[in-house]
């Protein structure tokens, strides 16, 4: 019995093995399905990856990508089981059944997972803009852990509000930049981004303005706040997550009432103010307040900002740190007294620096912004000139953040007396240049605008009204609404200076202001208020009555429409300023204001010019410009003075230093009145008859001019009006036959011209038949050639300007090769570096070799535009009288094997040339090329650039070793056949950017930034 009990059992073993045997099989087969299943779906995602890899505004989302992680390990592990369960012994895999229904269950929990019902890709923000440019951070304590605390608060989720507050200059937009720049690479987590920078002056209504333009949303149809606030809300909250940083607060703007969507699952907002507040009131659930700079991190921003060659000796190193001290570790005051003590050498120097800080500043107290100021008069003090800290001063009657143009700001200080009368206006334009670059050098003020303009800092703006308030001397209000307008108890006695920039209508809400002293009014409107509205349409009669002292005065850009009759008898006034007014119809006599040194009434529509000009003995600037249309000369004393030589009034005005008389109504000026005002230094005139444009042209008077712009009948828009003056010539709409030596067939240039233009001209065969003293301009520079026709080349080549820099050529059907090439040895046009050709029907191609080899190959720019049937940028042309034909052909083959060599060519644009061919048969060095353009140019299929390829270590190298971009179609790119071998491509294929076209008016560009030089702002 017991032997059968044993055999059960052994049975019983048995059974149990082939059973889990069979389930482990069973098992081993599903897992691969499921496995195979879950592989099919990790295909199909991948698949729908591929395609949406080359779609930018796609990406994928972060759980997809660790999905598909995951599923690797999964399907590893299910593997690895599989293969171990095979390769073991029946009586070793039991422990397998265990591990099997585990990976099951992970394979059917990631098919699961693998469903991603909302899609497998997000959104790419694209709306943010780029990095903005910021100063790098001085110390890693201070700056760094004000930086990381915003940070830290962005990231929690309960923080949706953020305010970051200190005295000006203390570094606050700087840190909140980086954040800025810092968040733009995180737009996963944080979404859209979005900068709005406000002032003093802003509104809810401008604040909405600026964010709505972030965003693309129109607002101004809508005027009530509340509905332009809902509208707001309701984009913003659209994009989910977002974060709004607001720069430079000075009123609280609730964000409900702006229409900003801040809170959980909505977007974030972080605010930088000098008050905190500003921060209280608008609901900042973190205020951070940032603090000066430690004093090893103060001592490093001074040694950096000093720049000094020579390390400090210890006396002088002693007195910096007291110095630091003194500045409070402000950053903004640091780098202020530092850059003041840049020129400072003697230890008597920076001792009697010290104390003069000292003096200022007594003690700190609660009120930081008070010992900001003191601080920054440091500088201002250190001026050590009353005029030249007046100068300052008055660069605060500007608006703030305003770009100031330079020549207007010195014309200003010129009429104020700041600046010295000299014995020219180039003199006196000089000297506030040179003031202009010290208050730059001393941080006081800021260029911009490639050195035309300058700006005052938000900060020094403030010191500067603090110092002029203290004794009421200056009022600066922008008026939008009648209410903006200055009380009575504000229009005090002492001012001196006053600007109030209006957009609203206020002529019924003045009154008439007691200013005995006042000697600058600026009463305009440049833009920064409203552009759409100009204001100020009347002033009351007696508004000028107590202004005995008024010397500047300025109204431009405004709707009044005529002057109070008190402006009349201001004997004090020396500037005028009327420009683009253009209701003001008529202006009364100015005889009475004998004082005057500039009147500008430029662009204007008025119906005739003033009385009394030939009474303006001192009278150094008087601009005339009209865009009318009236067909009638103008009828008024003027007109006598320019074209009678009988009474010749224009030898009163003996101090007239420059003259703009821009309008087709006007006379011709007479050559001989021209010629007596022996002080002219700047002009711009316009002759309608020839003959008395060769007439003044053929003056000594026209040779002593520093700037001028003399036009044959040229009344139009010219290149230099936005970019300065040189010493121009315009020839606009008029027959030149040529052909004759006399004055009513050739033009007469003066040998010191700058910058010649002819437009909508008949011309004879070539440019030396318009003009023989072409050959003595010695000084051309720059020659624009515009919608002429007759003219079928510009000249042969030994005639051409040696001094010529630049050449721009634009529809002339005529022309049939650009220079006649003759015969010679000389190397002519070698000083011509930038070429610009555009809008020619009948032109077949552009140059020859020879041209490209002796005469053209230091050209640096070479822009071809709509040239319709132009097949070859540089062709050899067949000579009209060959006796061999076979010869013939041996010489051109021979030619187009040319190596041709433009060492200076830095840019190369093919645009709008739909028959081009080639650029040139043969192979082109152009070791200084940078940028190919080349678009709309379907049947150009080759690059002439040679390569040179070094197979030996894999190396490649192109002939253009400078070039760094290559722009075009794409299917242009695609469609390019290589004569190299054939991974040649490949080498340029980082540098090109697709492009459909170019922005509009990209020749213009490119022409104005290269012929700017030569022009100057007066």
């Amino acid at each position: 019995m017991e032997y059968v009990g044993l055999l059960k059992d052994m049975w019983s073993s048995i059974s149990n093995y082939f059973n889990y045997h069979k389930i482990l099989n069973e098992n081993r087969t599903t897992l691969r399905e499921k496995r195979k299943r879950l592989e099919c779906r990790e295909q199909d995602i991948n698949t729908e990856l591929e395609n949406a890899q080359y779609n930018r505004r796609k990406k994928v989302k972060r759980e997809v990508e660790n999905w598909l992680m995951e599923v690797q390990l999964v399907k590893d592990s299910a593997q690895q089981i599989e293969q171990k369960a095979g390769e073991r012994r029946y009586f070793s895999r039991f422990s397998f059944l265990s591990q099997f229904e585990a990976n099951m269950k992970k394979v059917d929990e990631m098919f699961e997972l693998g469903n991603f019902p909302n899609g497998i890709l997000i959104d790419v923000h694209q709306d943010e803009g780029n990095a903005l440019l910021t100063a790098q951070l001085i110390g890693e304590t201070t700056a760094k852990r004000n930086l990381e605390n915003i940070w830290t608060c962005l990231e929690k989720g309960e923080i949706q509000s953020i305010g970051v507050w200190g005295m000006g200059g203390i570094g606050k937009t700087t840190v909140v930049t980086h954040i800025h720049n810092r968040l733009l690479l995180n737009r996963d987590t944080f979404g859209h981004v979005y900068w709005v920078t406000v002032s003093k002056e802003s509104s809810i209504r401008r604040l909405q303005d600026a964010i709505a333009g972030k965003i693309n949303l129109d607002l101004s149809e809508e005027e009530d706040e509340k509905i332009r606030a809902a509208f707001l809300f309701e984009a913003l909250e659209k994009k989910e997550k977002f974060v709004l940083i607001v720069d430079d607060v000075w009123e609280v703007y609730a964000p409900l009432e702006v229409g900003i969507p801040i809170g959980v699952g909505r977007g974030k907002l972080i605010i930088t103010t000098r008050s905190r507040d500003v921060c209280l009131r608008m609901g900042c659930k973190e205020m951070i307040k940032m603090e000066p700079l430690s004093e090893k991190e103060a001592c490093e921003l001074f040694n950096k900002t000093l720049e000094r060659y020579n390390a400090l000796s210890q006396k002088e190193e002693e007195i910096a740190k007291d110095i630091i001290k003194e500045c409070g570790h402000l950053p903004l005051a640091i780098v202020t007294t530092a850059r003041s003590m840049s020129v400072v050498y003697s230890i008597a120097g920076w001792r009697n620096a010290l104390n003069e800080l000292r003096e200022h500043v007594k003690g700190h107290t609660i009120d930081m912004e008070n010992d900001v100021f003191k601080i920054l008069e440091f500088s201002y003090n250190r001026l050590n000139n009353e005029k030249l800290q007046e100068c300052l001063l008055y660069c605060a009657l500007f608006p703030e953040d305003f770009k100031i143009r330079r020549v207007s700001l010195i014309r200003y200080w010129i009429a104020e007396g700041l600046v010295e009368e000299m014995g020219s206006c180039q003199a006196e334009r000089d000297r506030g240049h040179a003031i202009l670059d010290k208050l730059e050098n001393m941080c006081l003020l800021e260029r911009c605008e490639n050195g035309t303009h300058v700006k005052m800092h938000d900060v020094i703006r403030d010191m500067a009204i603090n110092i002029t308030t203290k004794n009421s001397r200056f009022m600066v209000k922008i008026v939008r609404n009648p209410e903006d307008l200055p009380s009575k108890i504000e229009w005090s006695n002492n001012v001196e200076r006053v600007s109030l920039l209006v957009s609203h209508n206020i002529s019924t809400s003045m009154f008439v202001p007691n200013w005995p002293k006042l000697s600058t009014l600026f009463l305009q409107n440049n833009g920064l208020a409203n552009p759409f509205i100009r204001g100020l349409d009347g002033l009351p009669n007696s508004f000028f009555v107590h202004m005995l002292g008024l010397r500047v005065l300025d109204l431009s850009h405004t709707d009044i429409a005529f002057l109070p009759d008190s402006i009349y008898d201001k004997v004090k006034l020396r500037a005028l300023i009327l420009f683009d007014c253009p209701k003001l119809k008529q202006v009364r006599s100015l005889a009475k204001l004998k004082e005057l040194r500039e009147l500008n009434l430029g662009d204007n529509q008025m119906e005739t010019i003033p009385d009394g000009i030939e009474k303006l003995a001192h009278l150094k600037h008087f601009y005339w410009s009209s865009a009318s249309f009236f067909s009638n000369l103008l009828s008024n004393p003027l007109s006598n003075l320019l074209s009678n030589p009988l009474s010749n009034p224009l030898s009163n005005l003996v101090q007239l230093q420059c003259l703009t008389l821009a309008d087709q109504r006007l006379p011709d000026v007479g050559v001989e009145e021209l010629s007596g005002l022996r002080k002219l230094e700047i002009i711009h005139v316009s002759f309608s008859s020839l003959h008395n444009f060769n007439s003044y042209m053929r003056t000594k008077h026209c040779q002593r001019l520093t700037h001028y712009r003399v036009g044959l009948n040229e009344f139009g828009f010219l290149p230099g009006e936005k970019i300065g003056f040189s010493k121009e010539v315009i020839v606009e709409a008029y027959k030149l036959k040529g052909g004759k030596d006399n004055d009513d067939y050739h033009l007469v240039l003066p040998t010191n011209v700058q910058f010649f233009m002819i437009t909508k001209c008949h011309l004879p065969t070539s440019l030396p038949d318009v003009s023989q003293s072409f050959k003595m301009a010695t000084d051309l520079k720059a020659c624009w050639i515009s919608e002429c026709e007759g003219i079928e080349y510009l000249w042969s080549v030994e005639d051409c300007i040696a001094s010529l820099n630049l050449l721009r050529i634009e529809k002339l059907q005529s022309l049939r090769v650009l220079f006649k090439l003759r015969p010679t040895n000389i190397v002519c046009c070698s000083s011509l570096k930038h070429l610009y050709v555009s809008n020619y029907g009948n032109l077949k191609h552009l140059f020859t070799p020879e041209l490209v080899k002796y005469h053209l190959k230091n050209l640096q720019t070479i822009h071809l535009s709509n040239c319709k049937q132009m097949e070859n940028l540089i062709v050899v042309v067949e000579e009209e009288e060959e006796e061999e034909e076979e010869e013939e052909e041996e010489d051109i083959n021979e030619m187009n094997n040319l190596i041709l060599c433009f060492p200076d060519l830095q840019s190369l644009a093919l645009e709008g040339l739909p028959k081009l061919k080639s650029i040139w048969k043969g192979t082109m060095t152009c070791d200084s090329l940078q940028q190919i353009t080349v678009l709309d140019c379907p049947k150009l299929k080759r690059l002439p650039l040679s390569l040179h390829i070094n197979n030996g270590e894999g190396e490649r190298r192109a002939s253009t070793p400078s070039l760094k971009r290559i722009r075009g179609e794409k299917e242009w790119w695609d469609g390019l056949e290589w004569n190299t071998p054939p991974h040649a491509k490949s080498i340029f294929q980082p540098i090109t950017p697709f492009e459909k076209l170019l922005p509009r008016n990209s020749l213009t560009i490119h022409f104005v930034n290269e012929v700017k030089d030569i022009f100057e702002e007066v």
